[in-house]
């Protein structure tokens, strides 16, 4: 106690104890943690915690002879991540997502399973298996909010793989969260225009994704991929603002694929339309060409022509968009 007669947590042995408990989780030392709540219950059963804690070693004490029979680098790593799939399932039928055991026990094996992968990536040479180990790596340190990490892999992955757009969104993520802010949101952008069902959206918290996501269960809330419709409603909402100047090659490639999806979307039927991605990824493609006559090489003639094109695609959406947008040349 302090001198005023207070309880302090020196004197509280169960918190001390439990506290060590955690501590083992976090090592991967699953028998001690087991060992040390065991004691702990003989004193209380019913401490804060300990129930919670229980469980999660229990899960991972019976998992780790496996784990140790397995060969250092990508096996151990999958295994992980693997278990760490069925333990999410495990932890969400059971109430322990929120527990202090659970994150201790994230923290252990996506920290434990990028060590592999670091070990498997440069153990090989294929430059297909790296790009996977990479991207792999780059998910583990998303999970643990570890994102210069995930910069300094995925950077070196998007020199020699510039259109995935799974690297491209991780990568904004991590930008986000350190700050870079422009880039994330350039990053974003071209990552929801490459290919948005590449994207696993369950790693992203970025508030600008958290907002579109929003939006689209406000505007689109029976599309079959949310995901789809994500650039389309943080362009009209100015949500992804940052913006790069096109090249030639990229507006021919964008150009080419308004007259593939026009073609789609002319041929397929009301049903087919609704379940598949043909809209949205039309409607962004005509917001990329929007952006590009306005702000890089003005033609008010295409303006006036895209923003009739998109009131005829959906006119509910893009109704009050135009009536407070005007084109004129600066």
């Amino acid at each position: 106690m302090d001198k005023n007669g207070q309880l302090t947590f020196f004197d509280d042995p169960l918190l001390q104890g439990i506290n060590e408990a955690y501590t083992f989780i976090e090592a991967g030392d699953f028998t001690q943690a087991v060992k040390k709540i065991d004691d702990l219950m003989t004193i209380n059963p019913d401490y804060p915690g300990l129930a919670e804690a229980y469980r999660v070693a229990r899960f991972w004490e019976s998992r780790k002879k496996a784990m140790q029979e397995l060969q250092k680098g990508k096996d151990t790593a999958d295994f992980l991540m693997t278990q760490w799939e069925e333990f999410e399932a495990f932890a969400q039928n059971r109430g322990l997502v929120w527990a202090t055991a659970y994150q201790k026990a994230m923290r252990f094996v996506f920290f434990t399973a990028s060590e592999h992968y670091t070990i498997a990536f440069n153990d090989r040479e294929n430059p297909t298996d790296n790009l996977q180990l990479l991207m792999q790596l780059g998910t583990c340190f998303i999970r643990l909010g570890e994102y210069q990490h995930t910069i300094e892999a995925l950077e070196y992955a998007r020199s020699a793989y510039r259109s995935n757009a799974c690297i491209l969104s991780l990568l904004a993520e991590s930008y986000y969260h350190t700050g870079d802010v422009p880039r994330a949101l350039l990053y974003f952008r071209e990552a929801f225009l490459l290919n948005p069902s590449e994207i696993d959206i369950q790693l992203l918290s970025a508030k600008p994704i958290i907002e579109a996501l929003e939006l689209v269960k406000q505007h689109k809330p029976d599309c079959s991929d949310v995901r789809e419709w994500v650039p389309v409603m943080a362009h009209i909402h100015d949500i992804f603002y940052v913006k790069r100047q096109l090249n030639s090659s990229q507006l021919e490639t964008i150009k080419k694929d308004i007259v593939k999806l026009e073609a789609s979307f002319q041929t397929l039927d009301k049903e087919k339309i609704a379940q598949s991605n043909v809209v949205p990824r039309l409607i962004n493609r005509y917001l990329w060409m929007l952006d590009y006559f306005e702000f890089q090489q003005y033609d008010q003639q295409s303006l006036f022509d895209i923003r009739d094109r998109l009131l005829a695609i959906d006119k509910g959406l893009f109704e009050s968009y135009f009536q407070k947008k005007t084109f004129s040349k600066y």
